[in-house]
């Protein structure tokens, strides 16, 4: 047995004993790079530490730590009770509009700015009584779809790297398809995840309201939805708080354009930082709100994939994939490889691994010529960003209210794998078949 199947198994039993011993998985990871890679591979520890995503621990601490502070002091609280006037009975509108707004900010600059929108978005599901599953799946499809904009870092990569593999490619296509599928994932998230029972919430509040009938504390009728809600003032502290948000927005946006290498997360650290030296106390009680096994469960998976990556094993299933006599097959495994790396890894990484791997199959002769097959691999490697595994959907589970991050985990793990197979199966359909042979 080679090195890269014995390394493929302990992943699988990592999994395994994950869930049967209730084992933390990225702390069981995180042994297994250390065990595999010096013991089994014979690489350097500080090669096998190399591949610990810093980066990505950075982002999910820097943000977490900041809306820790948010959320410590009230100023989350002041936020989400000010949107309620604006969002009077219409609740079901709520996930949409974070959609929106979500995607907007994904697709200036980089797609990590949109995580600052998260701990909004999840603190509103969990005010309005909206399944926090829906909202997670809400913000990841809002993230990986502007993500793949022209004037994204993720859209960009595709760009350049289909460009030099002189694939025909077509940027704006690229981004309508990739809002087109998100919309319709988070259509079917919503009405798996409670959305008719919103929008009849909504309805029974609205009439309620309009025959006279409210409930306490403003709610129409007991339905839960807040029509009429009592502000109070905010304090200065909790004012610099809520100023710190637009500030990391605008900053990280400042030195992206300017060609600045820095972190969002140490952007957010930066604030957190300037906010605790100001209030000790708060600062001090906000760190006890940064998800620190989510910190470790993503450490630990990345730090792994990546001894799998150096061993060549991700590199030996992309030619397994070009050695397919069948084009269509080999389309589908290498956008199955796509996603379920991308589960795990950089997105942007295998994307740029895989389309020159794929080149074969898309020159003139070689099956797939004009289609749109790079659309599907890119679309697949990033609709699975919503699994924990991964910096975007470890940041929404670190987002979530702390008694429901359990449930959180679960359901995403599973939504985010589902799209393992989903996700290629439809873009291969809406974007490859219908172009065989043409």
């Amino acid at each position: 047995m080679n090195v890269e199947i014995i390394a493929l198994i302990v992943l699988v039993a990592v999994f395994a004993i994950s869930a049967i011993r209730n084992v933390h998985m990225g702390a069981l990871a995180l042994v297994a790079a250390v065990l595999v890679g010096v013991l089994v591979v014979g690489e350097p520890l500080d090669d096998v530490l190399g591949g610990f995503p810093v980066d990505a621990l950075l982002i999910l601490l820097g943000i977490t730590y900041l809306f820790g502070i948010a959320r410590t002091v009230g100023a989350v609280d002041w936020l989400v009770d000010r949107s309620v006037r604006l969002i009077g009975d219409r609740v079901a509108l709520i996930p949409w509009a974070m959609l929106v707004v979500g995607t907007l900010v994904a697709c200036l600059g980089t797609s990590h700015a949109a995580f600052t929108i998260v701990p909004i978005a999840m603190s509103l599901a969990h005010k309005h009584r909206i399944h926090t599953t829906m909202m997670g799946i809400v913000m990841s499809s809002a993230i990986v779809g502007g993500a793949l904009a022209p004037t994204s870092i993720v859209g960009i990569t595709v760009m350049t790297v289909a460009n030099a593999a002189e694939i025909p490619y077509n940027a704006g296509l690229m981004f309508a398809l990739s809002i087109g599928v998100n919309a319709l994932v988070v259509l079917v998230a919503f009405f798996m995840f409670g959305g008719r029972e919103l929008i009849a919430r909504g309805r029974a509040a609205k009439a309620k309201r309009a025959a006279g009938d409210t409930g306490p504390l403003g709610s129409a009728g007991g339905t839960g939805v807040l029509t009429r809600t009592e502000t109070t003032k905010l304090t200065g502290y909790q004012l610099m708080t809520l100023i710190s948000i637009p500030v990391l927005v605008v900053a990280f946006f400042t030195l992206t354009i300017n060609d600045v290498d820095l972190n969002l997360g140490a952007v957010a650290l930066t604030l957190a930082v300037l906010l605790a030296f100001i209030n000790p106390k708060v600062g001090r009680e906000a760190l006890g709100k940064v998800d620190w096994g989510t910190i470790l469960l993503l450490g630990g998976i990345i730090t792994y994939v990546g001894v799998l990556t150096r061993l060549g094993a991700i590199d030996q299933l992309g030619e397994a994939a070009r050695s397919v006599s069948v084009p269509i097959i080999a389309a589908v495994v290498l956008c199955v490889i796509a996603a379920l790396v991308s589960a795990f890894a950089s997105t942007i990484g295998i994307i740029g691994a895989l389309v020159p791997l794929a080149v074969p199959l898309l020159v003139p002769g070689g099956g797939l010529e004009m289609t749109g097959f790079i659309y599907a691999l890119a679309i697949s490697a990033s609709l699975v960003d919503c699994a924990p595994f991964g910096t975007t959907g470890a940041t929404i589970v670190a987002s979530g209210p702390e008694e429901d991050r359990p449930r959180l985990y679960r359901h995403l793990m599973i939504w985010g794998l589902s799209m393992v197979l989903i996700g290629p199966a439809i873009t291969i359909l809406l974007f490859v078949v219908p172009f065989l042979g043409a």
